[in-house]
């Protein structure tokens, strides 16, 4: 399963017609074929890595947040991860998702709004949910999104009014998308980083690896049983301690890096797309720029995974060949998410970043307001 384009109307401060697509409408070429789209049928393209930025306050997190959601519910079923976006919002969300699944193209329409009367007001609720499909051929892949050939999927069972009838098609609950918000590299992330770990990874190899990347005095550590581990150090001594004593001792360097590492190699092993709000955050750029790497290299991306990601880091964006796998956030009133192929012409042998740092798409801090701060401190 790979989705292919999400619009979304009444989504948070988001304009209608809120749309993220994952598929190249650019040229490709042979070199774009091999580092930086995944080919997931005949002539089917989506990108390996998508990336957001903007100001601050521009509605980045608000975008990574609606795919959230929209993982939440191909993950899930039910809004279960992302009831936390519904908290102070009260009106009726609509989703239109198209995606590829087992050779068939398919469009997901539903609303979605939270349960006002009933015991538990954080369940969100679906309704007039609709699912359309096509047999998918390559000569189909220009006209993706032309809907009149698409035929209405029918279904003979009603289900529980907080599921979605996406539960028909793809049955088995099991991650398509991991959100890691800026604030979740941290203990609470670790221990989901531990359940990951012992449920699905279960290589120690591959977790000291990652370990002598954030601490070269550390060996190894190895999982005793549920509550202890065994720490390794370079100088060959060791220690035996509790999940809560393990916590203490890292650096929260290392707690962060073996949380997002640990994400990382979940998602590349099984083609589980992740999103991370604020990618640059706490990391050395030189480490973010080789784990966006990661997603571009064939040989370690075997399984179709995207990352996706917010930053402030505009250098992060010269790694990128393409231009349309890139969205500038902007709020006026509404937020937008303007593709820098589509609604900016930009020249794919430019310079990005200093494209931006010269505030050619508007991104730049308000010159006015800062001055004005500035004067402040002054008196």
């Amino acid at each position: 399963m790979k989705i292919l384009r999400i619009v979304a109307n009444n989504f948070k401060l988001c304009e209608d017609n809120f749309t993220i697509s994952f598929v190249p409408i650019a040229n490709k070429t042979v070199e774009d074929k091999e580092f930086e789209l995944h080919e997931i049928a005949p002539n089917l393209f989506t990108y390996k890595t998508l990336g957001f930025i903007g100001k601050n306050a521009s509605g980045k997190t608000t975008a990574v947040e609606l795919l959230s959601l929209v993982y939440d519910i191909f993950s899930n079923f039910r809004i279960k991860l992302a009831t936390d976006l519904f908290k102070y919002f009260d009106s009726l969300v609509s989703l239109d998702v198209t995606f590829y699944h087992d050779g068939y193209l398919y469009r997901y329409k539903t609303e979605l709004f939270k349960n006002k009367d009933g015991v538990d007001n954080n369940v969100i609720l679906f309704k007039n949910q609709e699912l359309y499909r096509r047999l998918y051929k390559k000569t189909y892949a220009k006209n993706l999104f032309d809907f009149s050939k698409y035929e209405r999927v029918n279904y003979n069972y009603e289900l529980p009014e907080d599921t979605s009838i996406i539960y028909i098609l793809l049955r088995n609950i099991n991650y398509r998308g991991i959100y890691l918000s800026s604030n979740d590299l941290g203990y609470y992330s670790f221990d989901t980083m531990t359940n990951i770990y012992k449920l699905f990874i279960n290589d120690e190899k591959i977790t000291n690896s990652i370990l002598k990347i954030f601490d070269e005095h550390l060996e190894k550590i190895k999982l005793l049983n549920e509550n202890k581990f065994l720490l390794s150090y370079s100088d060959k001594t060791f220690k035996e301690l509790t999940y809560m004593e393990l916590l203490n001792i890292l650096s929260s360097g290392t707690v962060k890096g073996l949380s997002l590492f640990t994400f990382v190699v979940f998602s590349l092993k099984n083609g589980i797309d992740l999103i991370i709000d604020e990618i640059e955050n706490h990391f050395h750029k030189s480490l973010v720029e080789n784990l966006v790497n990661l997603y571009k290299d064939k040989s370690v991306n075997k399984h179709n995974a995207t990352l996706i990601f917010t930053t402030h880091y505009c250098e992060l964006l010269d790694l990128f060949n393409r231009s349309d796998n890139i969205y500038i956030t902007k709020y006026n009133k509404k937020i937008q998410a303007l593709n820098l192929y589509e609604n900016y012409k930009f020249r794919p042998e430019l310079s990005k970043s200093k494209k931006f740092y010269s505030n050619a798409f508007d991104t730049d801090i308000n010159y006015e307001y800062l001055m004005n701060f500035k004067k402040e401190l002054m008196h």
